[in-house]
């Protein structure tokens, strides 16, 4: 999908929505991972990740009038199909073009692709193995990658393969010329979370947005508001904290962050205000950031 593009694009990135679940879960769908994730939201969980506060950061979005919604997953709890189901309603409703990409909790469990990402088609790609897929608006293009497997009770690390990740040092090249914003779940670099909640091949992605190069790699999943860097590289890398969490560490409160991007002679102005919400209700820039990273020669 290509969309005709104004001076500068911007594009709101958000993550880890976690739409509260259905009411009723069948029991059929607890014989396995689900049951310990349930037992985790009802106890904890639930009174973490508040509706109104992923709902007064899409409000702050639409406010700010972005070209582009960026998601880089977990909108759901348990990949349950009634959820993803719900996660396509919600997506239709944002107030500007999204795209998405699938987050360990959709992952949670195995299932047919027609019965759960299958509905977030028209906002990512129609099948799994069409991963990265990229949208394009005016000379940017969004890059999303599938970090999310299903894996054992406890754990919640993420793989892209080597496929995939094949693929996607081709696309990086193909898109040379283009500023290229990567997205993905689980960040591909160590130390920004735990081990068990890792991208297992983080190396070799991380080998990849290297030697192919990108302008700038967004994620989600450690529920932190961060700013660093792809391993061994300027490459930006940017986390953010869930758009549904209460927390009173300020790098975890519910936050987006809204990029706007210009071409310039010799390089892409990538601007960053990172928008907290606050709990007693408006929104704060938390941080404003600014890099110019040079113009890949066209492949």
């Amino acid at each position: 999908m290509s969309i005709p593009a104004p001076n500068s694009v911007t594009i709101a990135h958000l993550s880890d929505v976690h739409l509260p679940p259905p009411a009723a879960i069948p029991l059929r769908e607890l014989r396995n991972k689900r049951l310990l994730s349930l037992m985790s939201w009802k106890k904890h969980r639930q009174h973490r990740h508040l509706g109104r506060l992923s709902d007064a950061v899409i409000a702050d979005i639409a406010a700010h009038g972005p070209d582009m919604i960026a998601n880089s997953g977990d909108l759901t709890n348990f990949g349950l199909p009634e959820e993803f189901v719900a996660g396509a309603a919600w997506l239709s409703s944002l107030p500007a073009p999204t795209c998405i990409v699938p987050g360990n909790h959709d992952c949670m469990v195995a299932q047919p692709w027609a019965e759960g990402l299958a509905h977030w088609s028209l906002w990512m790609t129609d099948r799994g193995k069409d991963f990265p897929y990229c949208r394009q608006i005016g000379d940017v293009v969004i890059i999303g990658i599938n970090s999310g497997i299903p894996s054992p009770p406890f754990m919640a690390y993420g793989r892209v393969g080597r496929a995939q990740t094949r693929r996607l040092r081709d696309l990086l090249h193909r898109t040379r010329g283009l500023c290229r914003v990567v997205m993905i779940h689980h960040p591909p670099r160590p130390g920004l979370v735990v081990r068990r909640k890792s991208l297992l091949d983080q190396r070799y992605v991380a080998a990849a947005l290297r030697e192919a190069g990108a302008e700038i790699v967004l994620h989600g999943h450690s529920h932190d508001s961060t700013i660093t860097t792809i391993p061994q590289s300027d490459i930006p890398l940017l986390g953010i904290a869930s758009a549904s969490l209460r927390s009173l560490k300020p790098w975890r409160q519910a936050a987006w962050n809204e990029l706007t991007i210009h071409r310039e002679e010799n390089a892409w102005r990538i601007a960053l205000a990172q928008h907290r919400i606050l709990d007693e209700g408006g929104s704060e820039v938390a941080q404003r950031r600014v890099w110019q990273r040079p113009c890949e020669q066209a492949a």
